[in-house]
């Protein structure tokens, strides 16, 4: 009898933790998307989080592996951030990330943008599409 119960309590307790509601942060969406090609530097980025969180850093890393760091708006817990004039360069750009996540853990990431004078802006091409 005592067994039974041991085991239901553990299968609940494992239930419970195995819900999403305790998974850590997590990007739901960057405007430009990552990996998207664009002509020029965007005049802002935007991250969105599927929950409240708290972006600590940002920092652009061109082709030239200069690290320079990005201004964040707002300041404090929110789900979606701004890194306004990140001035971009020509060719591969990663946007790195930190961040702590509701639950006070840290997670990061990157974004990935490509700046290419020829190249046809994201929303031209959704436009061409018909979308």
């Amino acid at each position: 009898m005592f067994n039974s119960f041991a085991i239901a309590v553990a299968l609940a307790v494992a239930i419970a933790f195995a819900n999403p509601t305790f998974a850590h942060s997590t990007i739901k969406s960057t405007v430009p998307a990552s990996g998207s090609v664009l002509p020029s530097s965007p005049t802002r980025v935007e991250i969105t989080f599927n929950e409240p969180a708290r972006l600590t850093r940002a920092v652009v890393v061109g082709a030239d592996k200069v690290e320079r760091r990005l201004e964040i708006s707002p300041s404090g817990s929110a789900t979606t951030f701004f890194l306004e004039q990140p001035a971009l360069k020509r060719g591969r750009n990663e946007i790195r990330w930190k961040a702590l996540s509701r639950d006070g853990h840290p997670i990061d990431g990157s974004i990935v943008l490509v700046i290419k004078a020829d190249a046809i802006p994201s929303a031209a091409l959704e436009q061409d599409r018909g979308h």
